[in-house]
């Protein structure tokens, strides 16, 4: 019977590698949709989902790459230094755009006119890259103080002050916490909104846009509610950790193997995040579903066209070339001499 540590390490192994296979070609589908359909890009919410879907998939990514030997941060102090630096930075960015959508949604239902003029695509073309610019330069640190430290040469801190900062505050309070607490607040806010539009009940013919919008507005709310559910057992973890710090030297063998045990778990809850989009917009929105086979129907009627017209284009010389030999042979048969 395989112990808890034993237990731990492979659910350490498989997790990354089944959150690989289900959530990047999720991620992929989600950002190719949404990029390719007009109606999609005509919402503000599409930039964040693309940002945040590009992210889900550098993040799985590189959880997986850490569960290869060959490819581990332990490998060479470089890989040390970018697979710490580019997981921060991608987890941070990923939940930085979840954060957006939600703060979007908001905005879209907000009763205020003013409000709701954040929520256009003008300001997600400029919002979209500030993530990636502000997340690169501040976890530019765990490229300078980040190597393989002796004895064993594991990947892990060389100063003692950008430890505690790196471990409380970048990975835990700015990626877990932080978004945690501003997904519950615009989560309510946007269910506060919508409720106030049931209560007003605002006129019947309304503008496919605005259709399309109430779609979108229940697809995110569900990702916000599925996002914060995923994110509540980590954030408990984080702040256990946070509060019992100083007691981790005095811990024996079975209690470290427990921690190590529910800090696994709770990293594979919250990576769900990264995995679980496309699903949640596909099952959470009858519309989309219908979009995505009206467009696939086109697309295949499309090829079915371009194969069609290929064999008209090689039938077509073929009897032009008959014809051509028809008439040029009759005029030396009528000019040949008796």
């Amino acid at each position: 019977m395989m112990s808890i540590y034993e237990v731990a390490l492979q659910i350490r192994f498989w997790s990354p590698i089944i959150l690989f296979s289900i959530g990047v070609p999720a991620a992929l589908l989600n950002a190719i949709i949404f990029v390719s359909i007009k109606t999609f890009r005509r919402s503000s919410s599409t930039y964040y989902i693309v940002g945040q879907s590009l992210s889900d998939v550098n993040v799985l990514l590189i959880l997986l790459l850490q569960v290869i030997p060959s490819t581990s941060s332990s490998v060479s102090s470089i890989a040390c230094k970018l697979i710490l630096f580019f997981l921060q930075l991608t987890v941070s960015v990923a939940m930085s755009f979840l954060c957006l959508s939600a703060f979007d949604r908001w905005a879209c239902t907000s009763q205020s006119a003013r409000i709701r003029q954040l929520s256009s695509i003008r300001v997600a073309q400029r919002v979209f890259p500030i993530p990636f610019i502000l997340w690169s330069l501040v976890n530019i640190p765990f490229l300078v103080y980040c190597d393989l430290v002796p004895p064993i040469f594991s990947c892990w801190f060389t100063n003692d002050l950008f430890m505690r900062i790196g471990i409380l505050v970048l990975s835990q309070i700015l990626t877990v916490l932080l978004p945690l607490i501003i997904l519950i607040l615009f989560g309510l806010l946007t269910y506060r909104n919508i409720r106030l539009v049931i209560h007003v009940r605002q006129q019947p013919n309304q503008s496919r846009q605005s259709n399309w919008e109430q779609q979108m507005t229940r697809m995110m709310l569900i990702q916000t509610l599925l996002s914060i559910f995923c994110t509540i057992p980590r954030a408990i973890f984080v702040v256990y950790t946070i509060f019992t710090i100083d007691e981790s030297v005095t811990r024996n063998f079975d209690q470290l193997s427990i921690i190590f045990l529910v800090d696994t778990l709770t990293i594979s809850i919250i990576s769900l995040n990264f995995a679980s989009s496309f699903y949640i917009f596909l099952l959470s929105s009858p519309r989309l579903r219908q979009m995505i086979q009206m467009h696939l129907k086109c697309l295949f009627n499309r090829r079915n066209n371009q194969v069609g017209s290929t064999n008209i284009l090689l039938t077509i010389p073929t009897l032009s070339a008959r014809r051509t030999t028809r008439v040029t042979v009759r005029p030396t048969v009528e000019n040949k001499p008796f």
